[in-house]
Order: structure tokens, then sequence, then C-alpha cells
């Protein structure tokens, strides 16, 4: 009897750890730093060429400074409804809330291996959550503040997910902040990169960039977090934990039937 409960117990462990939060390094900013993310600035001329805007719109000139910062609580810096940190202690927000026109980013390049595969589908996986709050100055839209996400195979120059809003952009899931509603937020937004197969082994980039608008008085800023081939649980637990997929919780499952029926022939000896 009690060497079942011990395997079962070993099993539980193994499948707890078998969940792997893979790519990206320091993807959930649980360093407390930066580290392993790129950094950078730029000036925001507007946004080129017709509507849909997207990555190609985006006109950065030289300048500016980085103004992003890790951080570890809330509130919002104007208030949005925003749960912080998202995953684990910490969350990495790009840029602020001080104008100049500026756009502030990060990216970061990792190779997709096998512990990115989810075992659930055997399919390859980037997720991980991004939040996005942005000034509304009614400016034509070129000039609005905006942000751009992308990930994409830097080995194959293809773009595998991109979003891209500017404020007051129709048909967004943005919302107004209640409290201060010059400015509209994207809560908290879930994102499930299936990587194709084929790719395995290449260099996956994710960037992520939020600019003030181009007549430089207005700001935008974005928040990241919980990046791995796993779901990673919402809330500000000290650790960052994977859910068990569902392969998981049967043998699990099987590990305590085993055990209720020992512990049944056990009561009938």
């Amino acid at each position: 009897m009690r060497k079942l409960l011990q395997t079962v117990c070993g099993l539980a462990a193994l499948a707890a750890s078998s969940v792997s939060l893979a790519i990206f390094q320091n993807g959930g900013f649980e360093s407390g730093t930066f580290a392993n993310w790129t950094q950078g600035s730029g000036v925001n001329n507007g946004l080129t060429g017709a509507q849909p805007f997207g990555g190609s719109s985006v006109n950065l000139g030289a300048g500016g400074s980085f103004r992003g910062a890790i951080v570890s609580g809330g509130p919002d810096l104007v208030g949005a409804p925003i749960t912080l940190p998202r995953a684990g202690t910490y969350t990495a927000r790009v840029n602020n809330i001080a104008s100049g026109g500026i756009a502030n980013f990060i990216s970061q390049a990792d190779t997709i291996t096998a512990a990115d595969r989810d075992p659930v589908d055997n399919l390859l996986h980037v997720r991980f959550s991004y939040a996005v709050v942005l000034n509304n100055p009614n400016h034509v839209p070129s000039e609005q503040p905006f942000f751009y996400l992308r990930v994409r195979n830097v080995t194959k120059n293809t773009t595998l997910f991109e979003d891209f809003s500017f404020a007051g952009q129709s048909g967004t899931q943005f919302v107004p902040v209640p409290t201060n509603t010059a400015y509209a937020y994207l809560d908290w937004k879930n994102a499930d990169v299936i990587v194709p197969n084929a790719d395995l082994g290449d260099t996956i980039e994710v960037y992520l960039l939020a600019s003030d608008c181009e007549p430089t008085a207005h700001p935008g800023y974005a928040y990241l977090d919980g990046f791995g081939s796993a779901v990673v649980v919402p809330g500000p637990q000290a650790t960052a934990t994977a859910i068990p997929t569902m392969n998981e919780w049967a043998l699990l499952s099987l590990g305590l039937l085993l055990l209720g029926g020992a512990a049944y022939t056990g009561r009938r000896s």
C-alpha cells in the first residue's frame, strides 16, 4: 500500500513537472528585469500607407529613450482595471504616460524546440498574454497612438502572428477606462500561436511596440507576460505555474483509481 502511494505521488510529480514553459528566456520577467530582452526606442513619424495599418505602416525615426519598466503590482498608470502582475511576480510594461511622440519596443528571438510541443494536440505552441492602454486624442488615424505585436519565424522570414491597433480604431476590443475616458484599454488577451512542424529548430522572434501619437502629446503603452508552450495560470503567485494537460490529468486520475482499488482490497482482506 505504501509503495503504491509513493508511486502515485511520483507520477503526480512527474506530470506536474512535464509541462514545459520553454520559449522565451525570462518570458515571465520573473528575474525582475528585462534580462534576455532587447529594448529600444524611436520617434513616431506617423503611420504610412493606407488602412488597414500593420507592421509595414510603422515609421520610426531615431531618438527617444526606453521608458518601460518591470512592474510587480498595480494600479495601472491611468487606472485601467488591468490585473498586475498577470502571472507570477512580475509583468513587463513597454512605454509609459510621458509625452514626446516616443515609441518603445522589446523583442527576443529563441529557438523553437520539442519542449514547445503540447502533448494534447502534439503541436508546437507559443503562448503568452498582452494588454494595451492608449490615449485617444482623436487625431487622424495615422497620427494616433498605437501598438504593434508580432511573432515571426526569423529563419524563414515569415509572420506567424500579428496584432495592430491605433487609438479609436473601430472593430477592436478596446473599451474606455472607467475613471479616465480619455484612455481606452485592451484587457489581458491570451495569444496562442501554433508554429508549423516544419519550423521546428527555427528561430522565432516576438516583438512588442507601443507608441505615443505623432504630434507628441498623447501616450500609449502595453504589457506583456506569461510566455510558454503551456498555458500559464494568471495571478500573483510566487512562481508562474503551468496547468496540467488533459493527458496529465488522465495519468493522475489513473493513479488515484489504483490507490482507491488498493485501499478497497486492503479493507476486504
